[in-house]
């Protein structure tokens, strides 16, 4: 049976409750993820990393769940992030979940984002971080709540991009990378929708 969706746990801290997540296909805990996992009541289904930062005893507990691990060498051109969003891409899984990753240098968090930006295509990736989400969108309606701040940030120039459903509405608007119009609006409808021509960028929204 085909996966329709999955949640990739990332290292690093999560805030992220079990009430705020759904059920999922797939299950991937990204190295130090598994422990997050387990701590939210979760059983990987995989754990893909270098494992340089796992408990052995999460090791042993998941190798006594059965979950498969892909071990990878720690000297690598990838980040343990990468590899997991690679596979779950590879899966033909079209609605991905990601949390962890909240905290730590600036250079990986930067780098959860770009990676996410990189890799998206036709899915819809969302990544929950701390209280706000950042979604990367597949489709032109999206279900954020009645009276939700939320922002618009683009990762290139965008063409003829659209919002409806929000206080402050746009009509083919042309944003050049770099500029700040999109940010700070609120939503007036549960969901709002956003189209554009050509260009990538992400929503943020409170939760």
């Amino acid at each position: 049976m085909k996966m329709k969706n999955a949640l990739i746990v990332n290292g690093g801290l999560n805030s992220t409750k079990r009430d705020q997540l759904g059920n999922y296909d797939l299950i991937v805990a990204v190295d130090s993820g598994t422990e997050q996992a387990y701590k939210l009541f979760l059983k990987p289904d995989l754990i893909i990393g270098d494992l340089d930062s796992i408990d052995e005893k999460t090791i042993k507990r998941a190798e006594k769940d059965e979950v498969q691990i892909l071990k990878y060498e720690t000297n690598k051109n990838e980040t343990d992030f990468e590899l997991a969003l690679k596979h779950v891409i590879d899966r033909e899984i079209k609605d991905i979940t990601i949390i962890g990753g909240e905290y730590g240098e600036i250079d990986h968090l930067f780098s959860v984002l770009t990676v996410i930006i990189s890799f998206q295509e036709d899915q819809q990736i969302s990544w929950i971080h701390k209280d706000q989400t950042v979604i990367i969108p597949n489709t032109k309606k999206i279900a954020i709540g009645n009276n939700v701040e939320f922002s618009i940030l683009p990762f290139t120039n965008l063409k003829n991009l659209n919002i409806s459903g929000a206080q402050w509405n746009l009509d083919n608007e042309n944003i050049e990378f770099g500029k700040s119009v999109t940010l700070r609006n609120i939503s007036i409808d549960n969901d709002i929708e956003v189209s554009v021509e050509d260009g990538k960028f992400c929503l943020i929204y409170n939760n």
